[in-house]
């Protein structure tokens, strides 16, 4: 008999590899043969992936179709097969996917929706947390204001594209074929992405903004950050932040301080 992790391991390679050899070898026929039996449970995987990504990724999914939305997450699960029972986690990569996915190269802008629409589906179940306030940096002494680093909420994500993937993904979702229509593949666009209390938004920045939020949500300092954006209205970013509750906490460099 096989031990339990060895009966797992042959099962995960069936359902994942579609490598029947040793799981069915450890299946009583009972009427309906092994690899029968197999291809339920493997038919059941790639359909509640497949379901899962289609809630995540509507726009994607109604912009080629269900056949070919499932045929690519097929692939893509046969790729790269989730590592958590988590399905809301699942996906986080399927853009780079469809990057490199021949058959999807007919619509460049596809995967930079697909980001978009992770974000948005990462900005829904990402966890509640305090807002940071602007007063809550009166701690700080003014002498360590270059010192000081802004965590984002955890809703909060930035995206840019090369193409205007906001207007795509409104008009699919709204079903408006003029409106796609008339969408102007040119021009690039810097988004944030945030969920507020009436839904999520997505808004578009000015490129520099979104460059130095960018750099701060990556760690770098507020120091650092103006010295690469001279000339920046930091002050207008900063106190946009607050009022749109952006950021969670902060610290200064070196040295942890306490958010809300």
């Amino acid at each position: 008999m096989p031990s339990l992790r060895e009966l797992q391991d042959a099962i995960r390679r069936s359902i994942v590899d579609r490598d029947d050899l040793d799981a069915a070898a450890w299946i009583l026929d009972g009427g309906i043969g092994p690899g029968r039996r197999l291809s339920v449970y493997r038919n059941t995987f790639a359909s509640t992936l497949i379901r899962a990504m289609r809630l995540s990724c509507p726009a994607v999914d109604r912009l080629v179709g269900a056949e070919f939305f499932d045929a690519s997450v097929r692939e893509y699960v046969a790729v790269r097969p989730p590592r958590s029972s988590y399905l809301d986690e699942f996906g986080g990569d399927f853009a780079d996917f469809l990057e490199q996915f021949p058959p999807a190269q007919s619509v460049p802008y596809l995967p930079d929706v697909a980001r978009l629409e992770w974000a948005v589906n990462c900005s829904i179940h990402a966890p509640d947390a305090p807002v940071l306030s602007a007063a809550e940096l009166g701690i700080v002494d003014p002498a360590d204001h270059e010192r000081i680093r802004f965590q984002p909420h955890p809703s909060v994500s930035l995206v840019c594209s090369r193409f205007p993937v906001d207007e795509i993904w409104r008009s699919v979702l709204a079903g408006d074929d003029a409106a796609l229509t008339a969408v102007d593949l040119s021009s690039g666009i810097w988004l944030i992405v945030q969920r507020h209390e009436s839904g999520i938004r997505v808004d578009r920045l000015e490129a520099t903004t979104w460059r130095f939020l960018d750099d701060l949500f990556a760690g770098c300092t507020l120091g650092n950050a103006l010295s690469k954006y001279p000339g920046i209205d930091a002050a207008e970013i900063l106190a946009d932040l607050f009022v749109q509750g952006r950021c969670a906490r902060f610290s200064l460099a070196n040295t942890a301080v306490p958010g809300p």
